[in-house]
């Protein structure tokens, strides 16, 4: 499996095709490969290996309760993950009652790896099996509770099924992370946090607002109008923003579109838009882990100030750091990219454009 390490697909195969001509009982062999076809989406195939492991494979291998795993040879492959591999193969084909019947055998064998309940539960949810699909969640959650997007679909799982109490926990722990949540979302409307058509509808009308303030501000005829319609702009983006959802493709496609207009528009403004004081505060608290050396925490802070304000410069030179101190120097360029969009004149930014550099070098590494 060196080649497939290497993302050499090819040679990957031709050497998994050759050990099975020659080991045409090795079941262990047939995983493997099915894994190489999963990676080249190639579900069919990958399915059809899968298959084979299961109908053929030692169901004890691997399974809690059944041989101890410290008498497992490293070779072996726990049996359920056939079953969990075939079931994703199956939920990428659209095949969602296959998928489901894989994800639940997979728990039959091993009901102590918890990310199978997200998995099916994500298949109840597609499905619209809100009942199915909140009691897998509850068990993820109860061991994973920072997943947010499966905290997230838990919640509209109890709004669709009409648990208004349950649906209002899970909102306010979203509220308490995200305190920008209050302000679009309060009082009797604090449900609507989980209607998406409207959250997509209110999302189109302020982004297509901003687009109006933006064409305006070109054609304006004094340097005062121009401010005011960029900063108008700008506030419908951020409205734009406030609602937008992030679970469909399309969703992220809008999220994006919001995103690069605000990067347009943010260095354009003669007056700044301040940053919230519950955003200053993610900062400070990052500031204070990364003094203690907890990095993971600092980012993640720096993520949630970020999914706020995406238009922070400051959290953006200060992320890329982080991200470089980790050695994530793809992510970190991504960041400093960012700052540079939305503060090109700062006085920092050929020194920013410098990291860049170093840290194109060490990805290539």
């Amino acid at each position: 499996m060196v080649y497939s390490k290497l993302n050499k697909m090819k040679e990957a195969m031709a050497d998994m095709d050759k050990a099975i001509s020659l080991e045409r009982k090795n079941w262990e062999l047939y995983y493997s490969r099915a894994t190489l076809f999963e990676k080249q989406e190639m579900y069919n195939q990958a399915i059809t290996d899968y298959t084979t492991y299961i109908s053929k494979a030692d169901k004890k291998a691997g399974t809690p309760g059944s041989t101890p795993v410290k008498g497992i040879s490293k070779n072996v492959t726990p049996y359920y993950l056939g079953y969990w591999g075939r079931g994703k193969c199956n939920l990428y084909t659209k095949r969602m009652d296959d998928a489901i019947q894989d994800f639940s055998q997979s728990i039959k064998y091993n009901p102590t790896d918890i990310n199978l309940y997200s998995w099916r539960a994500g298949c109840y949810f597609d499905q619209e099996k809100f009942s199915e699909a909140s009691k897998d969640y509850e068990i993820f959650l109860a061991k994973n509770p920072k997943n947010y997007k499966q905290q997230f679909e838990l919640g509209i799982c109890y709004y669709k099924m009409g648990e208004k109490e349950k649906a209002l926990s899970v909102y306010a722990k979203f509220a308490e992370y995200d305190p920008s949540i209050k302000i679009f979302f309060t009082g009797d409307n604090q449900l609507d946090f989980y209607n998406g058509e409207l959250r997509r509808r209110l999302t189109k009308q302020f982004l297509e607002e901003a687009n109006v303030s933006l064409e305006e501000a070109k054609t304006a005829a004094s340097k005062t109008l121009v401010d005011v319609k960029l900063t108008l702009a700008f506030e419908k983006l951020r409205e734009s923003w406030g609602y937008a959802l992030n679970m469909t493709k399309d969703d992220r496609v809008v999220l994006d579109t919001i995103v690069s207009k605000m990067y347009y528009i943010y260095p354009k403004l003669s007056v700044k838009p301040n940053v919230p004081e519950y955003v200053r505060r993610f900062t400070v608290q990052a500031n204070s882990s990364v003094e203690e050396k907890n990095y993971t925490d600092a980012i993640e802070k720096y993520q949630l100030a970020l999914g706020i304000t995406p238009y922070y410069p400051f959290a953006h030179f200060n992320l890329a750091m982080l991200y470089s101190t980790v050695r994530q120097y793809k992510k970190a360029i991504d960041q400093m990219n960012s700052y540079l969009k939305l503060a090109p004149d700062a006085a920092d930014a050929r020194a920013a454009q410098d990291k860049i550099y170093e840290w194109e070098v060490k990805v290539k590494d």
